[in-house]
């Protein structure tokens, strides 16, 4: 009766009310080309939850490929086939002395995790096995599946047009023995341990996986590189050194021809950043690059991994710059060169030399150090420190009145302040204060939010044996009467010409 009674409107003319598709996220399809719309925020939450409760599935029996894997991470090339492998993983706890420095490094990721890579990729849908000795203490050890633990339903990124599944990254509970886990997404396998626990290594044996393209600086050699290249069916694979790991997809690993070459520049990167900040290398583990198709936030955000996504047509985040030393070393205006700077300037920030309206300024002194010591200078590191802006924004500040909202809201007019007190104490200046305040994490000394002013103007001033209160008045951030009369013994300070009159 159901079909006649159809066919019986069409006939007469009345509306016939065909069904919508049922919206499925087991079926869905996101992508580059397929982008799931900002505004089907219902399916977008139904997508998130799904994949949540899914990627939490102990079961491997239970779990088959997502048809969106092939879209990102990737499909697997054709010809791949399982391998076993043996990982030698030699995990070591971070010393003591480092601790109460690394905790109040808080944007770095600072107790997430270490990633132990294995040169392995996980297929979707496909289980893998990890046998785990006895003689491994299986208490906080895991396995990870999947380098892109950005999750695309948090931060700005929940508002956007999604070009991926939102959460793809699984993490799972080891025991000893043979374990067995699968994930609708695949990705590069980790095993993984928490920084702050006790030492230890031992051997762990992974089967049924692919191999991954891996460099490692001083155990592979560039023709060995090449190889793995020819031969990868794999993805995503990485390229590692002491200090730093880059996380890339196989389409951008093709291009590097001279894995060496790159690594040892971002060993000069890191050794940098982190001799600015004053840190002994090596520290307690490497750095983490994850270049992915999107992020949960901006451009770049730090972290472990510090994330950028790939989109070719834009300079902040190409490939070409991550891998390529020629590019890297070419200033571009605040484009990727920079935004690297920047972000693992975030991740040496210590949240005790951080106040009001600096998060995204004290990060940049380490993207100026590293155009100074590295590209040999400030030209064109980026446009907003020109000559011209920087005169531009400095006298529109104080014709309107040194307000310190106002100073909160603009990081590069915050930049200036700090700009003119290298210009004239130089970078040791700022050496000397970074090892300050690692003094005070150790002796566990908390400085309440709206005292952070007055004790980076106080240490600064003690180590140049200057007064900055004043200077810091003139542009507007409030400092205490008890610490201006404690500041007083010092000779003042202010920049010639300054607030600019010329």
């Amino acid at each position: 009766m159901k079909p006649l009674f159809t066919i019986v409107l069409l006939a007469i003319g009345l509306p016939s009310f065909a069904q919508q598709p049922i919206k499925d996220p087991t079926t869905v399809v996101v992508g580059p080309k397929n982008k799931l719309a900002a505004k089907d925020t219902t399916f977008k939450k139904q997508i998130s939850d799904w994949s949540i409760a899914t990627l939490a599935i102990q079961d491997y029996k239970k779990i088959t490929a997502h048809p969106s894997a092939n879209y990102f991470p990737g499909a697997i090339k054709e010809g791949a086939s399982y391998i076993k492998r043996t990982i030698k993983i030699k995990h070591q706890k971070i010393v003591d002395s480092l601790i109460p420095i690394v905790s109040r490094m808080r944007y770095s990721g600072n107790w997430s995790n270490n990633l132990y890579s294995t040169g392995l990729y996980a297929v979707p849908g496909q289980y893998i096995e990890i046998d785990v000795p006895s003689g491994v203490d299986v208490k906080n050890l895991k396995v990870q599946i999947g380098a892109h633990s950005d999750r695309l339903n948090t931060r700005s990124a929940n508002s956007q047009p999604w070009s991926r599944m939102p959460i793809i990254t699984k993490v799972q509970e080891l025991s000893k023995g043979k374990n067995r886990i699968a994930s609708p997404f695949g990705g590069l396998i980790y095993i993984t341990y928490p920084p702050r626990e006790a030492s230890w290594e031992g051997d762990i044996t992974i089967n049924h996986a692919i191999a991954s393209p891996r460099f490692i600086l001083g155990k592979t050699t560039d023709e060995e590189w090449k190889a793995q290249l020819a031969a990868n069916k794999a993805p995503w694979g990485e390229m590692a050194s002491e200090n730093m790991i880059i996380t890339l997809a196989d389409e951008d690993l093709q291009q590097v021809t001279n894995p060496s070459e790159v690594m040892k520049l971002w060993d000069l990167i890191v050794g940098g950043e982190m001799d600015l900040a004053q840190i002994k290398m090596p520290f307690y583990r490497a750095q983490r690059m994850v270049v992915d198709i999107q992020i949960s936030a901006g451009a770049m955000h730090s972290g472990y991994p510090f994330m950028t996504y790939h989109s070719p047509s834009s300079p902040t985040s190409s490939i070409d710059v991550a891998a390529n030393p020629a590019v890297l070393m070419k200033p571009s205006k605040g484009g990727a060169n920079w935004g690297f700077f920047h972000e693992l300037g975030h991740n040496m920030q210590n949240l005790d030399w951080v106040f009001g309206g600096t998060t995204e300024v004290s990060n940049n002194f380490f993207s100026l150090y590293m155009f100074d010591r590295l590209l040999g200078g400030r030209d064109d590191a980026h446009s907003a420190i020109s000559v011209e802006n920087t005169q531009k924004s400095m006298k529109k500040y104080f014709a309107e009145g040194a307000n310190y909202e106002k100073w909160k809201k603009d990081a590069f007019l915050g930049l200036i302040m700090f700009r003119q007190i290298h210009e004239s104490f130089g970078w040791e200046s700022f050496k000397a204060f970074f090892r300050e305040y690692q003094k005070f994490a150790v002796q566990d000394i908390k400085t309440p939010e709206n005292e952070k002013p007055d004790l980076f103007v106080t240490t600064f001033s003690k180590v140049i044996k200057r007064d900055l209160a004043p200077f810091f008045i003139k542009w507007g951030i409030p400092i205490s009467e008890k610490t201006q009369k404690d500041l007083a013994i010092y000779e003042g300070w202010m920049p010639y010409n300054f607030p600019p009159q010329n």
